[in-house]
């Protein structure tokens, strides 16, 4: 039993939800601040529930690819049978949906979609996993835009959502998961995974990750222009500049993993910040 407990924990990737989290809470407190609203609890399980169906489902998929780079995983290393993990990804899909229209019709057709892009993220004959820029985008949309909106929609309509910080988050999710992409180049290429680094090189690849990711760390100073948002917005920009910054050193001493976890650290500072930013404007 706890062989099984241990393989799960690794097979869902526990420790995404504390990003999945604080995207969530990061929509949710920019909606509503730090009210609880009654539909909160079956709201934000649906949400960590269907990630870790995706996650699941991503390793059961990738159980060859995983073989060549990530060995150590449960499915490869023989923890957990290939059919025991679907089992777990259908259960887990199931009690995403159960939750969510527990909630909302609106919130029921927002985890949906959430589900579909877990799904088609893995599976044929979508497999965006696979497909030039389509993967990026995916994950991006799904990570960047549909976890906020997630949190935002259990108290408010979606019409009402925020566009400019869908753009940022969504353009920052997109360049920032290519970091991914560069210490996996070796097993993708065998499994004709068409990510940036494959297709335009190493180097082309970092060149136009970062130039991006310094553009999208410049957009708080057009969004305080524009009064989309209040002047302390800039923390974001600051911080994530310098953030950036090193990641970038660390990608160009061939330093991948330190580089992939910065961005991780990164994508849970920039939440972090975007809820600092509204408790600093109150």
């Amino acid at each position: 039993m706890n062989r099984y407990i241990k393989a799960f924990i690794r097979l869902i990737k526990a420790e995404d939800q504390i990003g999945n989290a604080i995207a969530f809470f990061t929509g949710y407190i920019y909606a509503s601040g730090l009210n609880i609203h009654e539909d909160l609890l079956p709201a934000f399980t649906a949400t960590c529930l269907g990630l870790m169906a995706a996650n699941a489902l991503n390793q059961c998929t990738d159980a060859d690819t995983d073989a060549i780079n990530k060995p150590d995983r449960p499915i490869p290393s023989g923890m957990i049978s290939l059919r025991e993990g679907y089992a777990i990804v259908a259960m887990l899909y199931a009690a995403t949906l159960v939750l969510g229209a527990l909630v909302s019709i609106e919130f029921f057709t927002l985890i949906g979609v959430a589900v579909f892009l877990g799904v088609a993220y893995s599976i044929r004959p979508f497999r965006f996993k696979d497909r030039f820029i389509v993967s990026n985008l995916s994950i991006a949309i799904g990570y960047g835009a549909v976890n906020f909106m997630l949190g935002w929609n259990v108290t408010m309509s979606l019409d009402a959502t925020p566009l400019h910080i869908l753009l940022f988050l969504t353009a920052f999710d997109f360049f920032a998961n290519i970091s991914k992409d560069y210490r996996d180049i070796e097993g993708d290429r065998v499994y004709g995974a068409r990510t940036m680094p494959i297709v335009l090189g190493r180097s082309r690849s970092i060149m136009i990750q970062f130039s991006a990711l310094y553009i999208t760390f410049a957009m708080p100073v057009l969004f305080i222009l524009l009064s989309c948002v209040n002047t302390t917005f800039m923390l974001v920009s600051a911080i994530g500049m310098l953030l950036v910054m090193q990641a970038h050193r660390d990608l160009l001493s061939n330093r991948d993993v330190v580089c992939y976890k910065k961005m991780m650290l990164l994508y849970i500072a920039v939440r972090l910040m975007i809820i600092v930013s509204v408790f600093l404007y109150w």
